[in-house]
Order: C-alpha cells, then structure tokens, then sequence
C-alpha cells in the first residue's frame, strides 16, 4: 500500500484525492498526497471500494489493488478517454514488476502467455487500445455515478464483482469500456504455486458460475478450453486400455501440447526473465486447475458470499 502511495504522489495527473480503506483504524500519511483513511472492519475489497466511492465526490473512482503501483502517466492516460461521454470506464494492463521473486515472476509469465490468457493477454501487457467489456478492477477506471448505481449488486460475488460490474455497464446501460495500454499499474503476483493455483480455483469457479448467469460477456469457448483439456485427458486415460491403436495420435496430441507450453514458457517476457521449467509447469497445472475448477463453477445453482 505504502509502495502505491509512494507512486501516487508522482502522477502528472494532479487533481485527485486518495482513499485507504483498512480493516482497522489507521493514520496514513503520504507527502504530496491528501489522504483520506477509512476503516471497514474484516470484509472484501469489493465493500471497501463502496465505501470509499460514497465518501468521494469526484466524477471518476479509479481502483487501485493495495499490491499495485502505478507509473507516472496513470491517471493522465485513462481520465482523458472520460471526455467522451461514450465511455464509463477506463482500464489498463497490470504488469508484473522486475522485483518480484522468481516464483511471483513466473506466476505473472503464465498469466501472460496466450495459452493460457488467450485474447486477452492484453490484461497482462500493454498492447493496442482498444474496446472491451470484461475487465478485472485491480486497475480500473468508472465514472462514479454508474458505478454507485450498480455495486451493491456486486457485493455478492469476490472475485468477480468486476465481471458483473462490467457487464452491467456495457450490456444493461450500453456504454463503451476502454482499454488503455498507458494506464499501466505494476501488479506483484502471487507465489507459485499455492498462491497462485488458489487465485486461479477462485477465478474460474467465478467464470464458470457465470457462464451460465451472464453468457453475453461470460459464455465464451476461450474460458471452456481448460477443461475440454481436463475432460479430453481423463477420456484418453480412460480409453486407451480399450483401442490401443489410439496410442500413436494420443502420443502425438501430447507432443504437439508439450512443444507449444514449452515454446511458451522460453519466449516469457521479463526482466530478469522468468525460469522457463517453472513457467512451462506452472501453465499446465494452470490449464488443470482452472479447468476443473470451471466446471465446479458450472455445476453450481449459486456461489457462496
């Protein structure tokens, strides 16, 4: 949190104003920075970003994760999108920062590579602007009215407040999300490989759960590709005792998955660059993980608060 302050005070955009929402009462301080510090008790990210956008009067909320940092240009690059009054919403990408351990760095390479993030690897590196209608709020962007309007109903789901979020602002009220590659936070990762698998369990129980409620922004082949993965190795597993002759094509499919995560894994991006063993590894567990986890999601009649 401090490390964000820290880079807040930089941002050439000067006319804003900070909210720290804690569990506990706490008196924070930051030179260059006025400060307002909120106590919530023990309750999700999501209830304190309500709190603090009903304490604001600002026409923009930007939410900013307590493990992020963003570069000088943030605010600059997204508040100037909000003149067109076609946009709602403004997000940019969350890159892993060069200090982060090895295990946090090759958490943040498989996030990062398209066999696993697909299209929208965009979330992960700054690549071209352009239109969404999904997008993780660790860095994003909302006029403040819309937003209030809608985050109540939110409040159900962590993670995945920002998927209904945005599903509302461009599906319900039909308004424009812009992805903004200069609005760029610097995002430190969870640790492979507890750290990491639990966030990915959490992320595709969400996904899958809202396959089914909000198929227009949820209900796409990319997020079921983990587990026909998942499905297509057990059928193997099971299968190949009964047509042997399967062993050659089975063999080869494999073959073909393994060069394609192992390319991956060595063309991870990065400075210092991350173990390619960990990052080839951590992809396919991921691809598990996510895949089975999908289906959980998929199976349920509601998700827990």
């Amino acid at each position: 949190m401090r490390e964000a302050l820290a880079h807040l005070a930089r941002q050439t955009y000067r006319n804003f104003d900070v909210y720290v929402v804690t569990d506990e009462a706490e008196t924070i301080a930051q030179d260059g920075l006025v400060v307002t510090c909120l106590s919530s008790g023990a309750v999700p990210p999501n209830y304190k970003r309500k709190m603090a956008a009903e304490q604001s009067d600002a026409d923009v909320v930007a939410l900013l994760d307590d493990d992020a940092y963003p570069v000088g240009e943030w605010l600059s690059a997204a508040v100037a999108h909000f003149e067109n009054g076609d946009v709602v919403a403004v997000g940019g990408p969350g890159v892993t920062p060069p200090g982060d351990s090895p295990s946090q760095r090759a958490s943040g390479a498989i996030y990062a590579s398209p066999l696993v993030s697909a299209d929208a690897v965009y979330r992960y590196l700054p690549l071209a602007p352009r239109d969404v209608d999904d997008y993780p709020s660790c860095n994003l962007l909302v006029r403040r009215e819309p937003f209030l309007r809608h985050v109540q109903s939110c409040l159900r789901y962590w993670p995945g407040e920002d998927t209904k979020l945005c599903y509302l602002l461009t599906k319900v009220e039909h308004k424009r999300i812009v992805y903004e590659p200069r609005a760029l936070v610097y995002h430190h990762r969870r640790n492979l490989f507890w750290g990491h698998f639990r966030q990915v369990w959490n992320y595709a129980v969400h996904r899958g759960f809202f396959a089914k409620r909000y198929p227009a922004t949820s209900l796409r082949a990319q997020y079921f590709a983990p587990s026909t993965f998942v499905l297509g190795n057990l059928l193997a597993l099971v299968a190949l005792p009964f047509f042997p002759a399967s062993r050659s094509l089975l063999g080869g499919a494999a073959l073909v998955y393994a060069l394609l995560v192992a390319s991956s894994a060595m063309g991870a991006q990065g400075r210092p660059r991350p173990n390619p063993t960990l990052v080839a590894l951590g992809i396919y567990l991921t691809h598990l993980t996510y895949g089975v986890g999908f289906l959980v999601g998929l199976s349920r009649a509601e998700l827990d608060h």
